[in-house]
């Protein structure tokens, strides 16, 4: 969670080159998007037939990572026996095999993490800036501006990144002093229960050079559209305060990985409190 003010927005350089090589990232096989799956199809008989489910039908994405492009085949799946089935092609990034159960925490108002004061041990610099971030994110993230620059959308600038247990305590209790506790819990989150804490969430902003005036910009839409294709959620969507306990945030994304940023984009599903404990579940059965 991340506050709308308290952080300068202090922009890094919007495409440097990369600092090490990217994980993984899915892309479309074919022009337009991949097949999206149709309400309430008829699931198939790997399943309980007492159930129904989404169905997706159509080219599943590849993943362009350090071998370059790969085209798998059509695909029919049944949402609920493997939500990760739709994207079974995508190699499995580093977080995604090794810490699935970091990678896919659900932080809520209520549910903070575990340990509060718990710190990432692979953090480095986001953009040579100020800021930082998991390994794999700031990897993921050099993909996601350079793909917006070549989109057209050339300045996409980092304005926060991890946040200790520390810092996020003074943020907070910065938006209690400024707006009272009532207010404050809307927008900033307690210490402990900041997804900035875990390493894996960014705030961005462009050309309009704000916060909440990201989500109308041509870059933040640009974002909002392609931001699942390198592993990203846009965690606090509008209108969703009621779902996740937050204001609309359009410019704060989360990691949550290719897989279930795929998986999630594919289904139509925005929010994370609907798909966190899903993507664990998947991830029990699956290298």
């Amino acid at each position: 969670m991340s506050p709308v003010s308290a952080d300068a927005p202090v922009g890094a350089p919007a495409a440097p080159a990369p600092q090490s090589a990217p994980v993984a990232v899915a892309t479309p096989t074919v022009p337009g998007e991949p097949g999206r799956s149709a309400p309430h199809a008829r699931r198939e008989s790997l399943c309980d037939p007492g159930q129904e489910a989404g169905r997706a039908e159509g080219p599943v994405p590849g993943a362009a990572g350090r071998a370059g492009l790969e085209r798998f085949g059509p695909t029919v799946v049944s949402w609920a026996c493997d939500p990760f089935a739709a994207v079974a092609g995508l190699p499995a990034t580093e977080l995604e095999a090794g810490e699935p159960e970091r990678l896919y925490t659900l932080l809520t108002r209520d549910q903070g993490i575990e340990p509060l004061d718990y710190a990432p041990d692979d953090l480095v610099p986001l953009f040579d800036g100020p800021y930082r971030a998991r390994a794999e994110v700031a990897d993921q993230l050099v993909l996601l501006v350079e793909a917006a620059r070549t989109a057209g959308h050339p300045v996409v600038s980092v304005t926060s990144g991890f946040r200790d247990y520390a810092t996020q305590q003074g943020t907070y209790e910065d938006w209690v002093r400024r707006s009272g506790p009532e207010q404050a819990d809307r927008v900033s989150a307690r210490p402990g229960f900041s997804e900035h804490q875990l390493g894996l969430a960014v705030d961005l902003t462009g050309t309009c050079g704000g916060f909440a005036c990201f989500g109308e910009s041509p870059e933040g839409q640009w974002v909002a559209e392609n931001a699942h294709r390198f592993g990203f959620i846009i965690r606090y969507p509008e209108g969703g305060a009621d779902v996740t306990g937050y204001a609309y945030e359009p410019w704060h994304l989360r990691y949550v990985g290719p897989r279930a940023a795929w998986a999630m984009h594919l289904r139509g599903e925005v929010y994370w409190e609907n798909y966190a404990a899903v993507a664990l579940s998947a991830a029990d059965v699956r290298p």
